[in-house]
């Protein structure tokens, strides 16, 4: 064998025994092309698409709020909340009931999004989870999610220096 066989090797065997290779390969083929498809169809990135999907449940929610349910960071929310209500499918308006908070709401035309938005997304679910029992689906979500909280409780007490961070998780 080569030298760059084995090293193909030892990284393929890396990534097919990882947890965190084989979850971080789903999602970025997830995100790769729902990306690609929601912004060819639909003119939205994955960003706005779920910030939609997360707006159609709900009247509004300050940007924040918004960031959170859809999981994304408050910067990337507000630029892609401001991209939206460019396009005319998120109002935008600052309350002084809630500090200087700003409000976001789907108008119509994004609400009608949303729903078409909603029935594609269902029918990826259907593809993505075909094969799975009712069962498969529970304890699969619920491993991930223990593995979400896993996640949070780590980068909540990761140091931010290097060698605290060697000897935290040892």
């Amino acid at each position: 064998m080569t030298e760059n066989t084995d090293l193909r090797e030892n990284a393929r065997k890396l990534i097919d025994e990882s947890v965190v290779f084989l979850l971080s390969g789903v999602a970025n083929r997830l995100g790769r092309f729902a990306s690609s498809f929601y912004r060819t169809h639909f003119g939205v990135g994955v960003q706005e698409w779920r910030l939609l999907l997360v707006l159609g449940d709900v009247k509004e929610l300050t940007i924040g709020d918004a960031a959170i349910a859809a999981d994304l960071d408050t910067g990337a929310a507000s630029r892609a909340l401001k991209a939206l209500n460019e396009n005319g499918l998120v109002t935008l308006r600052v309350t002084s009931s809630r500090g200087r908070a700003t409000l976001a709401a789907l108008t119509p035309e994004g609400f009608a999004l949303h729903q078409e938005l909603r029935a594609i997304s269902a029918k990826r679910v259907s593809h993505i989870t075909a094969g799975l029992s009712a069962d498969d689906l529970a304890q699969l979500r619920g491993l991930l999610e223990t593995i979400l909280a896993n996640t949070d409780q780590m980068n909540a007490a990761w140091p931010e220096n290097k060698t605290e961070a060697d000897n935290t998780l040892e």
